[in-house]
């Protein structure tokens, strides 16, 4: 999963969490957590209205556009890290590890709460009993991933910066600076 530093590069550290658990709530406080020490990204920053180009990402007759979606995602990170610069990129929950279409990645770090909680989320966003179940999948599938040390477990009580603190906390240790 890991691949060996290059000389002068930055390390790609991925937040993974399904849909629901709070990324875009979380990410200007991790943003902040991370100022002039990584580049924090979403990897859906980068859509207008959930599309690309006019075509819906999240819907699964793109599907068979998301290969290259995450290819475009890994030439973005080489960028950034290439230039010497740490970087963390929140993302889906991937079908395997190594992520094939970002191999430089040194580290992974998961995020999840509790499936009725991330469920009750997506109903109140206008999300379809589908997409609550990929969501449940998704989850599921972190843990078949990730072994728990590697997995964040935030409930519903805790703040969006509480979140951020424990998520950079173990986004941290695999900077390629302290």
């Amino acid at each position: 999963m890991i691949e060996e530093d290059r000389p002068g590069e930055g390390a790609l550290v991925l937040i993974t969490a399904p849909p629901g658990t709070g990324k875009s709530t979380v990410l200007p406080h991790v943003i902040t957590r991370a100022r002039s020490r990584a580049v924090v990204a979403d990897i859906d920053e980068v859509l207008e209205d959930g599309s690309l180009l006019g075509v819906k990402i999240a819907d699964p007759t793109a599907a068979p556009i998301w290969p290259a979606y995450d290819r475009l995602w890994y030439r973005i990170t080489n960028v950034v890290t290439r230039a010497g610069f740490d970087m963390v990129l929140f993302t889906q929950v991937p079908d395997r590890l190594p992520w094939p279409a970002m191999p430089r990645v040194k580290g992974v770090v998961g995020w999840e709460i509790d499936d009725d909680v991330r469920a009750a989320r997506l109903r109140g966003r206008g999300e379809s009993g589908a997409t609550i179940a990929d969501s449940r999948s998704d989850s599921a599938m972190l843990r078949r991933l990730l072994p728990p040390a590697s997995i964040i477990r935030s409930n519903e009580d805790e703040t969006p910066e509480s979140c951020a603190d424990a998520l950079w906390a173990a986004v941290k240790t695999h900077l390629s600076r302290p």
